[in-house]
């Protein structure tokens, strides 16, 4: 978001550092999916404790000398190699956050995440761009190891729990639309990167600082939508402020199209919208992450590898159209419009996917549906006949006494069937378990 002013070595719009930019998104976007495959439903990230300590450092040490050193832009290849390592470490250090923001139950709401994200970015890109320029990047590379402090600070609350996985089964329905969503940002991210870069800065009156200029106003988007959330109490919100960020992207387009006069406010809407679509996906996954539809670093892996997965063929589609200026002028305008009809078309499948998230998050499940869940929990957690029936009692509101003199075994038989029901599903009280068994539903 600062590297406008990060590179000294380098002009931002010199190809080899477009080229870098290119491999650390792809490299991200690899590692970020690979890390949630290999973590699967079982493991996580966060018990390897040395990666505390050594991403954020390795994080920096790349980063200095991929802006600083003399020598790497001059071997394009060291400096490929750099932003590959770096796509690395920062998706490390991104499932690892994922992950203590499910350990401590954050609320994915536009109201905590959106004014948290809002004055960050807004701090970050206004102090590195008021520094001079070596100084703007050393503050850009040591961000890594001040992130790694609060992380390493942030675990000693001893928060450890994670958010109980529902069966596979019942977990379908969350997998599906985070799949959706994530093909719709992604298409919406090609779209807002594409627009970026066709858009030439020279005719842009503030040139370079036309990108800084942009992402700060995403983030005041973001808080001026934050406060309008907790002006209004409207909890689903997010679901509903992402097709706007479509309508809002279809509209730069029209600005592109109408005159050149208007490219400077179609850039700075097309880089604000691409600054919100990757926390937009943080707070719609976070949601479905804390009622135990994905894994924190399968929700945070789709929300980071998409977007970026969009920028980066955004990006290279617009340069290749820039190497052959002839072409580009014929196709441009007939592309933006094709995308205008693609961003245009995907309105219906987000808004669906808008009520198949509340109807995920906050319908009651049935007495049958419980039924069926009880049954899909005792074959994912290998429960025990007696153990399946107890649950099903619990389920349907059954005291300690009550289950004994049902199944006529005595109350302490039951409070042991119910500890083994506890060690199998790790949770640890009645209310855990019953929120879970509603599917982890509430009004969110």
């Amino acid at each position: 978001m600062v590297r406008a002013h990060a590179f000294t070595q380098a002009e931002l719009l010199d190809e080899r550092v477009t080229t870098a930019w290119l491999v650390n998104l792809g490299a991200t976007v690899v590692f970020l999916l690979l890390i949630a495959l290999l973590l699967g439903r079982k493991r996580h990230l966060s018990a390897y404790r040395p990666l505390y300590a050594a991403a954020p450092a390795l994080t920096c040490a790349a980063t200095l000398a991929l802006c600083l050193a003399p020598q790497v832009f001059a071997v394009p290849a060291l400096a490929y190699a750099l932003a590959f390592f770096l796509g690395a470490t920062e998706s490390v250090m991104w499932i690892l956050w994922g992950e203590r923001y499910a350990c401590v139950k954050a609320n994915f709401s536009l109201r905590h995440i959106g004014t948290t994200f809002g004055f960050t970015l807004l701090a970050t890109v206004l102090i590195a761009w008021s520094l001079p320029s070596y100084w703007s990047t050393a503050f850009v590379a040591f961000l890594p190891i001040a992130s790694g402090a609060l992380l390493a600070a942030a675990r000693r609350d001893g928060a450890r729990a994670f958010p109980v996985l529902l069966p596979k089964s019942a977990s379908q329905g969350g997998l599906k639309n985070m799949t959706v969503v994530s093909a719709i940002a992604f298409l919406a991210s090609v779209a807002c990167y594409f627009l970026v870069a066709i858009i030439p800065w020279d005719v842009l009156p503030t040139r370079d600082l036309s990108f800084t200029l942009g992402v700060l106003g995403g983030g005041a988007i973001m808080l001026g939508i934050a406060g309008i959330s907790i002006a209004s109490k409207d909890k689903a919100s997010i679901f509903k402020m992402f097709p706007w960020m479509i309508v809002l992207l279809i509209a730069a387009f029209a600005l592109f199209l109408a005159d050149k006069a208007t490219y400077f406010p179609s850039f700075i809407m097309a880089t604000g919208i691409s600054s919100l679509l990757e926390v937009l996906l943080i707070m719609y996954f976070g949601i479905l992450t804390s009622k135990g539809y994905a894994t924190p670093a399968a929700a945070f892996a789709f929300s980071g590898a998409f977007v970026r997965a969009g920028i980066a063929v955004g990006n290279t589609w617009a340069v290749g159209y820039e190497h052959v200026p002839s072409v580009a002028a014929l196709v441009t305008p007939e592309t933006c419009l094709a995308l205008m009809c693609a961003l245009a078309a995907l309105l219906v499948p987000l808004v669906r996917q808008e009520f198949n998230i509340v109807a995920l998050t906050a319908a009651p499940p049935s007495k049958a549906e419980i039924d069926e869940i009880c049954a899909e929990v005792a074959a994912e957690f290998s429960l025990s006949a007696r153990e399946r029936e107890i649950l099903e009692l619990i389920a349907r509101g059954y005291t300690t006494n009550n289950m004994a003199s049902k199944l006529v075994i005595s109350p302490y038989t039951v409070n042991t069937h119910i500890r083994h029901i506890y060690e199998k599903m790790q949770i640890h009280k009645r209310s855990e378990l019953l929120n879970y068994l509603n599917m982890q539903r509430s009004d969110f």
